[in-house]
Protein backbone atom coordinates (compact mmCIF):
# COMPACT_ATOMS: atom_id res chain seq x y z
CA UNK A 1 0.00 0.00 0.00
CA UNK A 2 1.56 3.11 -1.22
CA UNK A 3 0.91 6.23 0.99
CA UNK A 4 1.49 10.29 -0.07
CA UNK A 5 4.25 12.35 1.37
CA UNK A 6 1.92 15.69 2.59
CA UNK A 7 4.83 16.57 4.69
CA UNK A 8 4.68 16.67 8.61
CA UNK A 9 1.73 15.58 10.47
CA UNK A 10 -0.06 16.75 13.43
CA UNK A 11 -2.56 15.43 15.47
CA UNK A 12 -4.95 17.30 17.99
CA UNK A 13 -6.68 15.26 20.57
CA UNK A 14 -9.12 16.65 23.07
CA UNK A 15 -12.25 15.08 24.96
CA UNK A 16 -14.78 17.76 25.53
CA UNK A 17 -17.76 16.64 28.03
CA UNK A 18 -21.16 18.10 29.31
CA UNK A 19 -21.52 21.83 27.64
CA UNK A 20 -18.52 21.90 25.55
CA UNK A 21 -19.81 19.00 24.22
CA UNK A 22 -23.06 20.10 23.67
CA UNK A 23 -21.57 23.18 22.62
CA UNK A 24 -19.68 21.45 19.43
CA UNK A 25 -22.40 19.68 18.58
CA UNK A 26 -24.88 22.53 17.97
CA UNK A 27 -21.73 24.87 15.85
CA UNK A 28 -21.69 21.46 13.39
CA UNK A 29 -25.24 22.04 13.12
CA UNK A 30 -25.15 25.39 12.40
CA UNK A 31 -22.20 25.30 10.17
CA UNK A 32 -23.71 22.28 8.45
CA UNK A 33 -20.51 20.47 8.63
CA UNK A 34 -21.96 17.19 7.51
CA UNK A 35 -22.94 18.38 4.58
CA UNK A 36 -19.52 18.96 3.53
CA UNK A 37 -18.05 16.14 5.82
CA UNK A 38 -18.58 12.30 5.34
CA UNK A 39 -16.98 11.24 8.44
CA UNK A 40 -16.51 11.81 12.09
CA UNK A 41 -13.03 12.23 11.66
CA UNK A 42 -13.77 14.49 8.71
CA UNK A 43 -15.68 16.48 10.67
CA UNK A 44 -13.38 17.45 13.58
CA UNK A 45 -10.46 18.35 11.09
CA UNK A 46 -12.60 20.83 9.37
CA UNK A 47 -14.10 22.64 12.54
CA UNK A 48 -10.54 22.09 13.93
CA UNK A 49 -9.35 24.16 10.53
CA UNK A 50 -12.15 26.83 10.49
CA UNK A 51 -11.17 27.22 14.56
CA UNK A 52 -7.31 27.85 13.79
CA UNK A 53 -8.43 30.64 10.85
CA UNK A 54 -10.73 32.35 13.62
CA UNK A 55 -7.51 31.95 16.05
CA UNK A 56 -5.11 33.30 13.70
CA UNK A 57 -7.31 36.37 13.11
CA UNK A 58 -7.77 36.95 16.59
CA UNK A 59 -3.90 36.61 17.14
CA UNK A 60 -3.45 39.28 14.39
CA UNK A 61 -6.14 41.56 16.15
CA UNK A 62 -4.36 41.11 19.88
CA UNK A 63 -1.08 41.96 17.74
CA UNK A 64 -1.80 45.11 16.14
CA UNK A 65 -3.79 46.55 19.03
CA UNK A 66 -0.94 46.07 21.74
CA UNK A 67 2.27 46.06 19.18
CA UNK A 68 3.25 42.47 20.84
CA UNK A 69 3.97 40.21 18.13
CA UNK A 70 4.24 36.88 20.63
CA UNK A 71 1.51 37.17 22.93
CA UNK A 72 1.25 34.17 25.52
CA UNK A 73 -1.93 31.73 25.46
CA UNK A 74 -2.84 33.66 29.26
CA UNK A 75 -2.46 36.78 27.68
CA UNK A 76 -4.70 35.93 24.41
CA UNK A 77 -7.31 33.93 26.61
CA UNK A 78 -7.72 37.24 28.84
CA UNK A 79 -7.99 39.41 25.87
CA UNK A 80 -10.91 37.14 24.58
CA UNK A 81 -12.37 37.01 27.76
CA UNK A 82 -12.89 40.84 27.77
CA UNK A 83 -13.64 41.26 24.51
CA UNK A 84 -16.61 38.78 25.46
CA UNK A 85 -17.60 40.47 28.51
CA UNK A 86 -17.18 44.22 26.64
CA UNK A 87 -19.73 43.44 23.60
CA UNK A 88 -23.57 43.30 24.29
CA UNK A 89 -24.70 39.84 23.08
CA UNK A 90 -26.63 40.09 19.95
CA UNK A 91 -30.13 39.73 19.97
CA UNK A 92 -31.68 36.15 19.08
CA UNK A 93 -32.05 35.20 15.23
CA UNK A 94 -34.49 32.82 14.02
CA UNK A 95 -33.02 32.35 10.60
CA UNK A 96 -34.21 29.41 8.39
CA UNK A 97 -31.98 27.21 5.59
CA UNK A 98 -33.32 25.49 2.75
CA UNK A 99 -31.02 22.20 2.08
Amino acid sequence: MSTMNHGRLKRINAEFRGDEAVEIDILEVMLRIGDVARTRTESDTRLVRLALKALDRAIADYCGRTGQRYPSYLALAKHLEERDTAQPAEPARVVSMQK
